[in-house]
C-alpha cells in the first residue's frame, strides 16, 4: 500500500523509525505540536495536508498520528479511508496501547506525564517545555459541553471527566531505544526543583508500529470511510466512532 501519514511531530523520532521498517510507502508530514485548547488549529492544519496529500498522489489510505486531541479531529473529511488511533492524547500512544495506558494512569487521569517527544517539541513553544493550558473553558469540547447542558451541568460533566488530583507525582514515559537527547534528565530536573516526584515508566512503540504496518484491528483503530462522520464518545474503549 501506499500511505499518507500526518502526524503530530511529538512522534517524529519513532515514526521516522517506523516508516524505514513498514512493509508498505508511507509518506509522512510532521505537523507542530498544539496545545489542546486550539482544537480548531489542529483541525485545520490537518485538513490542509489532507486535501494537498489526495491532490498530489494516489494514497491507499491516510494515517493520523492524532487521538481526539481536545475534539481538533473531528469535522475531518477525506475522499479515501483515514485510519485514527482509538486514543484520547498521545500518551496512549507513547504508552502503546489503551490498557497500557488505563493500567499507568486509570486511576488517575489528570496526572501530569512527559516523553521525550513531548519534552523535545515542546521546547519550540512560547510557553516553555511544560506550560499550563489555559482555561478549560477555552476549549472546543468545554464549549460543546455548553451549548449542550448549559453551565451549571456543564460544569459539572466537565468535572466528572477532569477530576481534580494532587500533583505530587509525575510521570515520564520512557522509550528504550529513542531516549538519543537528555529530556529525561532535563525534566527530571525540572520537576524536582518544584518538589514534586517523578516516575519513570516503560512506555512502547507497538500501537504505532501496527499503524505504519497496515494491522488496522478495530478495537485500536477506527477506520473513516468517505462521506463518514467522526463523532466522540469520550470513553476509554472506543473513544471515537462514526456516523454514515
Amino acid at each position: 500500500m501506499i500511505l499518507k501519514l500526518i502526524c503530530c511531530d511529538v512522534f517524529t523520532r519513532i515514526a521516522c523509525k517506523m516508516v524505514s521498517e513498514s512493509p508498505h510507502v508511507v509518506d509522512p508530514e510532521f505537523l507542530p505540536m498544539l496545545a489542546h485548547n486550539e482544537p480548531g488549529k489542529i483541525r485545520e492544519m490537518v485538513q490542509k495536508c489532507i486535501d494537498y496529500a489526495v491532490k498530489e498522489r494516489k494514497y491507499d489510505a491516510i494515517l493520523l498520528g492524532y487521538g481526539l486531541c481536545g475534539n481538533g479531529i473531528l469535522g475531518l473529511k477525506a475522499p479515501i479511508p483515514m485510519i485514527i488511533p482509538r486514543m484520547h492524547d498521545c500518551c496512549t500512544m507513547f504508552m502503546g496501547s489503551k490498557e497500557a495506558w488505563c493500567n499507568a494512569f486509570g486511576k488517575n487521569p489528570s496526572t501530569r506525564w512527559c516523553s521525550n517527544g513531548y519534552y523535545e517539541r515542546s521546547m519550540f513553544l512560547n510557553e516553555g517545555p511544560l506550560a499550563e493550558l489555559n482555561s478549560y473553558k477555552s476549549t472546543e469540547e468545554y464549549q460543546q459541553l455548553l451549548e449542550q447542558y448549559g453551565e451549571d451541568n456543564a460544569d459539572y460533566v466537565w468535572e466528572m471527566m477532569h477530576p481534580p488530583i494532587e500533583m505530587n507525582e509525575t510521570i515520564y514515559v520512557e522509550l528504550e531505544g529513542y531516549e538519543k537527547s537528555n529530556s529525561l534528565e532535563a525534566f527530571r530536573e525540572y520537576i524536582t526543583a518544584q518538589d514534586k516526584e517523578l516516575k519513570v515508566i516503560q512506555g512502547s512503540t507497538e500501537m504505532m508500529r501496527k499503524l505504519m504496518d497496515g494491522e488496522w484491528d478495530s478495537n485500536i483503530f477506527l477506520t473513516v470511510q468517505p462521506g463518514q462522520e467522526i463523532r466522540a464518545l469520550y470513553d476509554r474503549e472506543k473513544v471515537i466512532v462514526c456516523d454514515c
